[in-house]
């Protein structure tokens, strides 16, 4: 499962982008399982809601949960 050691790489990760820079986010790099990337991808999609950052095209939803990656896109 995602740990929140996970959860907080991410999230500093992603806080360190400036606008406009792109980060692809992969199962493999992060050592996770199919299941726990597709948890952190959820994850992912609700902090993405206050519009800090987006995921993908929102209106592929279902192709990207599942994928073992997905980019984000800092605003």
């Amino acid at each position: 499962r995602v740990t929140m050691d996970i959860l907080n790489q991410v999230s500093t990760k992603i806080a360190a982008l400036k606008s406009g820079d792109q980060w692809v986010v992969t199962a493999k790099d992060l050592w996770i399982s199919r299941a726990d990337f597709q948890s952190l991808a959820v994850y992912l999609a609700r902090q993405a809601s206050e519009g800090d950052f987006s995921i993908n095209d929102m209106q592929q939803r279902s192709a990207w949960l599942d994928q073992a990656s997905l980019t984000v896109l800092k605003h």
